[in-house]
């Protein structure tokens, strides 16, 4: 079974969480780009980890549309990994009840990058930080949401890879 990883990302979080992986795994890594060019065949397992975009897994649909057996999502962003409700609404914006259940999908925490965000991107991120700070009643998901998007932070960790790296060796032994 060939292993191919597509990522899709601006600032370098999900990349290096790409790099980390195919390094695990001994498997080819691609920017989305190529993803058109790319032969994929059915017995190929593709990996697909994206950037969370407005609640959103950026390029998502297109690579679902594609491929429709062996696929494994990952998606970074810099919602805190303990906000458990917040990371569920993703995974219910970005696939069916049907999708959850047959794609294996992980979430990896890393971070913001505001020099690295074009600025739009960085205007909007300001400007929700800036709402979000003064807003009263705040649950804990966004009061945590809303001191993680103040500045720019890393917290990626090669951690989070592991239960990824877990599912694809799984799926290979049982291929075989």
């Amino acid at each position: 079974m060939r292993v191919i990883l597509f990522y899709n990302g601006k600032t370098g979080f999900t990349k290096r969480y790409a790099d980390w992986i195919a390094q695990e795994l001994n498997c080819e890594v691609k920017p989305f780009k190529d993803f058109e060019k790319t032969k994929v065949g059915e017995d190929d397992l593709v990996i697909f980890g994206s950037r969370i975009y407005a609640g959103r897994i950026e390029r998502l649909n297109k690579i679902k549309s594609r491929v429709k057996d062996n696929l494994i999502v990952f998606a970074s962003g810099a919602t805190p990994i303990t906000a458990e409700n917040s990371i569920s609404k993703i995974w219910a914006e970005n696939f069916t009840e049907t999708e959850r259940e047959a794609i294996p999908h992980f979430y990896m925490q890393s971070g913001l990058n505001y020099e690295k965000m074009g600025f739009i991107d960085r205007s909007i991120m300001k400007n929700v930080a800036k709402i979000m700070g003064k807003q009263k009643g705040k649950t804990a998901d966004e009061a945590s949401f809303a001191e993680a998007i103040r500045s720019s932070y890393d917290i990626s960790s090669r951690e989070y890879i592991i239960p990824l790296i877990q599912c694809v060796k799984d799926k290979a032994d049982a291929a075989f």
